[in-house]
């Protein structure tokens, strides 16, 4: 980089990409303006293996001045892009956590492309005896190229749990909020866990923690999810508890009100939120978490619950124009919820509210569902199956955590980090 020029970043699944000309027509273009080195760009479709109607991703830079046009590009060159857990993205062991762990979840600080960089954050680990353990995500981006660039292992550090708690953590989830005095892009977070005997504690940092009082049960929590900016915890007897801000909660009577079946895992997305327990129960929200309606399907005992927004993958879109068909690339949404028991047995729904009972199992068992461009599913033995629409499962795994005691999965959006009930872990992005 020269002092004094803008660099602009164009790209395109297509060779014919040129800085001039039509170059925005081209499939899936777009351009990086004032980029920086090494700058980081997002939002691109997976295409492991490119086809003539699926090319690999293309990239051109040039230079401007003031207000003047920029110069011819540079010569092309291309990248294919991966998608995470496996086996193109291998998994990479992190140091271990010396202790138990049960559960995992992940606060953004920025999001991808913040000042030309990847997304980053902190990773929480919890488990027994109110262990509670902490890992920063700062991904690299400079170097040579590797199989394992990007996929840099976490470094866990043990956080100051509460004084005088012992209770076993079940879930920790986080809310990533504006604070205009880090800058554009920045974010401050909030975390949650919730365990056994109605325990919640809460810290704004990922490391230094503090217990939630006057909590109003003492029913065992199992998972917390956040609806919007509203935490909800979900546990044994249907019990369902909501708070604004992390510090004060409150008996959903409408949650009760639908099921008494334990509650074993909750996912939302915006202000609708599944909960999945006992004897086959689903609840369902709209609301953020102040209704909630029971949708049961099957008598399955409901262990993990996950949502796919857009199918981020390389597919194409059939269309008949003049009694012709015509092939077009297309990122296709598919806006599917799936659940999930340890024994692999899964359903899912493609409409709010109403599900499909699988006919097979994703494995032989499952321990976690999550999603990126494609939903993974973690096995017990630290397997991970893909599924690009939550319907159809790959038949063999498609990468190894090398997990043999794989208890939990978290995905941040661009890969996975998958936690073993001993404390071993891996990452793959």
């Amino acid at each position: 980089m020269e002092s004094g020029i803008s660099y602009w970043v164009f790209h395109a699944q297509s060779p014919l990409l040129s800085t001039a000309g039509n170059w925005s027509t081209l499939l899936y273009a777009g351009v990086t303006v004032n980029a920086s080195s090494p700058s980081t760009i997002c939002g691109q479709i997976n295409n492991p293996t490119p086809t003539v109607l699926f090319p690999a991703t293309y990239f051109s830079v040039n230079g401007r001045t003031g207000s003047s046009a920029g110069g011819p590009g540079s010569s092309l060159v291309s990248a294919v892009p991966r998608p995470a857990g496996g086996p193109d993205a291998p998994w990479i062991t992190g140091t271990t956590i010396p202790s138990p762990v049960s559960a995992i979840g992940y606060g953004a600080i920025t999001n991808c492309g913040y000042a030309g960089r990847p997304a980053n954050g902190i990773y929480v680990a919890v488990g027994p005896a109110a262990t509670i353990y902490s890992a920063a995500f700062t991904p690299s981006v400079a170097g040579a190229l590797s199989p394992a660039l990007g996929n840099t292992p976490l470094d866990w550090v043990r956080a100051n749990s509460p004084a005088g708690i012992g209770e076993d953590l079940r879930g920790v989830a986080s809310y990533s909020y504006a604070n205009s005095a880090n800058g554009v892009g920045v974010a401050s977070v909030v975390f949650v866990a919730v365990g056994t005997g109605g325990t919640i504690v809460r810290s704004t940092d990922g490391h230094n923690w503090q217990q939630v009082s006057g909590v109003p049960t003492g029913v065992n929590l199992n998972a917390v999810a956040v609806a919007g900016s509203t935490f909800i915890a979900v546990g044994d007897s249907g019990v369902v508890l909501t708070s604004p801000d992390s510090l004060v909660w409150s008996l959903n009577a409408s949650a009760a009100a639908a099921s008494a079946n334990a509650l074993n895992a909750i996912h939302c997305v915006s202000t609708t939120c599944v909960a999945v327990g006992a004897n086959g129960t689903t609840l369902w929200t709209t609301s953020g978490g102040s209704t909630w309606s029971l949708v049961p399907i099957g008598t399955n005992d409901w262990t993990t619950i996950a949502y796919g927004n857009a199918n981020d993958n390389a597919d194409a879109l059939v269309t008949e124009s003049n009694n012709t068909l015509v092939v077009t690339p297309a990122n296709q949404a598919i806006n599917t919820w799936v659940v999930a028991d340890a024994n692999g047995s899964y359903a899912y729904s493609t409409t709010a509210g109403s599900w499909v009972s699988a006919s097979g199992a994703i494995a032989s068992s499952v321990v976690a569902i999550d999603y990126t461009t494609r939903f993974i599913a973690l096995d017990g033995a630290g397997n991970a199956y893909a599924s690009e629409n939550g319907v159809t499962w790959s038949s063999a795994p498609v990468g190894s955590s090398n997990l043999a005691d794989a208890v939990a999965m978290r995905s941040n959006g661009s890969g996975y980090v998958a936690i073993g009930s001993s404390g071993d872990n891996a990452s793959s992005f």
